[in-house]
């Protein structure tokens, strides 16, 4: 992902200053088709009003359902907590200072989050990329080749701290080069990057490219077009010799395959809301003038409020696409609203995994008043043909 141009433009005031005087249109070369336009500011306040409530409450919902219970604490719903961490972290400092500052035409938040603040949203971007090249490597390896040894739950949390430490690593120069400026003629402070050469800001804007964008969408599209291959080959091939064994394997067939579109599907969109804002930001870069300046803010910032409203779509995604979050948020929802009109009917829920050691159940029995219950839990060992029952309060 571009984000030298992502960062600079997320929290300089645009209009009324350049980056090292040569990416931005001055004030007098811009005048104010946005600013003037009350409604059209409105409007897109409104829009980063409603990514900042769905991004935030959506996501942290996310990060609850997986750590109250433990049979959703998969290898790969604990990489998507760290997403939903990093949209989280993306909504709280991209999105409430993007608009102010731009919108203001004046950076107004000191010189300590001048310097946070873009290096925050590089980790995040990072952070993302990352995290879904991890599970798409995961997922190659779960399918293409079942019988290698899976990632283990320790190894997923040191990779994930690992991610965090690269993220912070690659993203330390958007807090090095930031600096907040006065603009005499313009009566206004500028947060704002300031490279000591071109070239300099150039090469960080291309290495982030590659690293960010191109090598890990590479990585991704390859292993999911594996994947794919892989299942519609296990598709067209009868698995299981007894009835029930080829319903199980027909069973657990539909569950990857519906996991693998809603993980291609979280890729996809996350691809397709973030290139606007690159293809922006690599207009600026290298043809140094902007044809349009006059148009320029406007066009930002819709460029901007796609790529932010990247951090919205993923937990509607998983209540769509994904049955244990669909039934985990049935759950939580009444739970945060005690007394209020949400209320579960009594069905018990039912979660199922299944691997070559063991299958996992857990039952929950019908709710209390508040739309909480207890919740069972049934590990069947096929090697020693055992089963393990234990229970656990879903208020805790």
């Amino acid at each position: 992902m571009d984000l030298p141009s992502l960062t600079t433009l997320a929290v300089s005031t645009s209009t009324n200053t350049s980056v090292n005087n040569t990416l931005l249109p001055s004030a007098t070369d811009v005048p104010d088709f946005l600013i003037e336009r009350t409604w059209l500011k409105a409007m897109l306040i409104s829009l980063y009003c409603i990514i900042f409530t769905l991004g935030c409450t959506g996501n942290c919902l996310v990060v609850y359902v997986v750590i109250r219970n433990k049979s959703m604490q998969t290898i790969t719903n604990i990489f998507i907590t760290n997403l939903a961490i990093s949209d989280v972290m993306m909504c709280l400092l991209a999105v409430p200072f993007t608009p102010l500052s731009g919108l203001l035409q004046n950076w107004v938040f000191g010189e300590a989050l001048c310097h946070i603040v873009p290096m925050t949203l590089g980790v995040s971007v990072h952070v993302s990329t990352l995290t879904s090249t991890a599970i798409a490597i995961d997922r190659y390896f779960v399918i293409v080749h079942p019988f290698k040894p899976r990632m283990k739950v320790f190894m997923c949390l040191l990779l994930i701290v690992s991610i965090w430490i690269i993220s912070v690593s690659i993203s330390l120069p958007l807090a090095i080069y930031q600096k907040v400026s006065w603009v005499q003629h313009e009566d206004a402070f500028i947060c704002h990057e300031e490279w000591p050469k071109d070239t300099a800001r150039q090469f960080f804007t291309v290495t982030s490219l590659i690293l960010q964008y191109i090598v890990p969408c590479s990585i991704i599209t390859f292993c999911y077009t594996k994947v794919s291959m892989k299942l519609h080959i296990r598709a067209r091939t009868r698995i299981g010799t007894g009835t029930r064994t080829a319903n199980r394997d027909e069973l657990e067939m539909k569950r990857k395959r519906r996991t693998n579109k809603m993980l291609i599907a979280m890729v996809a969109i996350f691809v397709v809301c973030w290139l606007p804002l690159n293809l922006t930001h690599l207009t600026i870069e290298y043809k140094k003038k902007l044809p349009e300046g006059r148009y320029f803010l406007f066009v930002f910032f819709i460029a901007h409020v796609i790529a932010m409203s990247s951090t919205i779509y993923n937990p509607f995604l998983y209540a769509w696409m994904n049955e244990n979050f669909k039934k985990e948020f049935k759950q939580v929802i009444p739970c945060l609203f005690r007394g209020g009109s949400g209320h579960l009917n009594g069905n018990a829920s039912q979660y199922t995994t299944v691997d070559t050691q063991n299958t996992l159940v857990n039952r929950s029995p019908p709710k209390d008043r508040n739309g909480c219950g207890n919740e069972t839990k049934a590990l069947y060992d096929k090697e020693q043909g055992k089963v393990k029952l234990s229970v656990d309060n879903a208020d805790t």
